[in-house]
Order: C-alpha cells, then structure tokens, then sequence
C-alpha cells in the first residue's frame, strides 16, 4: 500500500489544495503502479509551523508559500 507524506508550512494550502494536491499524488503513483492502486493510495499532508522549513538559511514562511502557489 503506498504511503506519500507531504510536508508544508502551515497555513500555506487552502482545503481546496490540499484536495487536489491530494488526488494528484494519487494520480501520479496510480499512473506508475496501475489503476489497482488507487483506493489504497494514502496521503498525509503534514502541516508544520513557521520556523520548521528553511531555504538557503532563511526560514519559509505561509504567506510566501501561498503566494507562489496562487502564482501558478
């Protein structure tokens, strides 16, 4: 049974998100594995405080993350 743990800065997904960050990583391991995997895909989306993620020495921060994901 795969298992995807996804960890982010909290606060940075939105439950809209979260649902289709969710059904991508599915899709994406179903695509791989076949179609018998897909109702025994789990995803976990970890949310850590500000303070747990840091990039080049500077720590990421939710309304940033937010930004670059509502950028795309």
């Amino acid at each position: 049974m795969p298992f995807i743990t996804y960890s982010t800065v909290a606060g940075a997904l939105s439950d809209d998100k979260k649902a289709e960050l969710s059904e991508a990583l599915t899709n994406a391991v179903t695509s791989t594995l076949g179609e018998g995997f897909k109702r025994n895909v789990w995803v976990t989306i970890n949310e850590l405080p500000e303070g747990s993620f840091y990039i080049g020495g500077h720590p990421l921060l939710a309304d940033v993350l937010r930004e670059k994901i509502e950028q795309q």
